[in-house]
């Protein structure tokens, strides 16, 4: 069995550390909110929904950890990617590693503190979302990859998709920045959702925004084959229907849109973690991170991307308290400035 340090106790670490620690892995939680902690220590993790389970693991506050750290899975958003991960860095163990298990492009930004060869690549869709102190809920299964960030698939690649398989199946690809971009272009798609108070399958069910969604994720599409990335599809979603060079497909963007209503029709609940920061959470995004980042790569290779570019700006607009989350951003959206 293998000894794991996961950083971040919420949804995504919450609901990969109970399934390891349910078959036998040895688990330590690094968490800095501290009612979650207290909770967890007290009364144990709980996690609900697709799993109900309770374990009582061993939960440190960022400053009591002590090294040596060997296999890290970290699970914060990607706007605390360096504040939680470089306090920790000097601990890591010279064969210890850290997987990403976060949206985005997070793996560059881990590698440039650590090295490329202490970094592995997660992708991931199961959902999930922090209830309370001490409760997360666990949404259902997704697909689950892991690779390393150069392509190649080695020993610990695999030993790390073998234990991972407590939480559900998983494989070891040589292309997770394919899944990586794949995401990027579907979380366009659902930040776009988040502008609404509206479920995402309502939304879905409407063509106008279908269309306007798959203009959206033909942007990621855009810039990541600009950047010679070549997109995977997954949960029957494929942004590269969607993409520049794609022939024109309408089947083809039909069974992406099927895809998408499978989904969330195996998932509790039809809104977006996204929705809930904005609208219950009142807390920043990760679109920063994410669409934003894929702005800044569009502008330095010159690749138009007026619709992203609208979005995040919209995102913004509501983070802030001037903008309201209703259809008419939709509207507003889909005739870019």
């Amino acid at each position: 069995m293998t000894a794991f340090t996961i950083i971040g106790a919420g949804a995504v670490g919450a609901i990969v550390g109970v399934h390891l620690a349910r078959a036998g892995h040895r688990v330590c939680f690094v968490e800095a909110n501290r009612p979650h902690v207290e909770a967890v220590r007290a009364h144990g993790l709980r996690l609900l929904g697709a799993t109900d389970a309770l374990i009582r693991p061993e939960i440190l506050l960022p400053d009591e950890v002590q090294g040596p750290l060997g296999q890290v899975l970290l699970a914060v958003k990607a706007r605390h990617t360096l504040e939680a991960l470089a306090p920790l860095a000097p601990m890591l163990s010279p064969d210890g590693y850290v997987v990403s298990l976060q949206n985005g492009l997070e793996e560059y930004r881990i590698a440039a503190l650590l090295g490329a060869g202490r970094t592995i690549g997660g992708f991931l869709t199961f959902g999930g979302h922090w209830r309370a102190p001490g409760e997360v809920v666990y949404g259902g299964p997704g697909t689950f990859r892991v690779g390393e960030i150069d392509g190649t698939i080695r020993p610990r690649t695999l030993a790390l998709r073998d234990a991972l398989m407590a939480v559900q199946p998983v494989e070891a690809t040589a292309n997770i920045f394919g899944f990586l971009w794949g995401k990027l272009a579907l979380l366009a798609i659902y930040f776009a959702t988040a502008l609404t108070d509206s479920d995402v399958t309502a939304l879905y069910a409407e063509p106008r925004w279908r269309t306007l969604f798959g203009r959206l994720a033909g942007e990621v599409a855009a810039v990541a084959a600009a950047k010679g990335v070549a997109i995977e599809p997954f949960d029957g979603f494929d942004a590269r229907v969607f993409g520049p060079d794609a022939p024109h497909d309408p089947a083809g963007a039909e069974r992406a849109w099927a895809g998408q209503m499978r989904y969330w029709s195996r998932h509790a609940g039809n809104r977006t973690g996204i929705w809930r920061d904005l609208a219950q959470h009142r807390r920043r995004t990760e679109v920063e991170q994410l669409l934003g980042e894929v702005v800044v790569i569009a502008d330095s290779i010159g690749c138009p991307v007026p619709r992203l570019r609208c979005l995040v700006g919209q995102i913004r607009e509501i983070e802030d308290g001037h903008r309201g989350q209703a259809a008419h951003n939709l509207a507003e959206l889909d005739q870019p400035t």
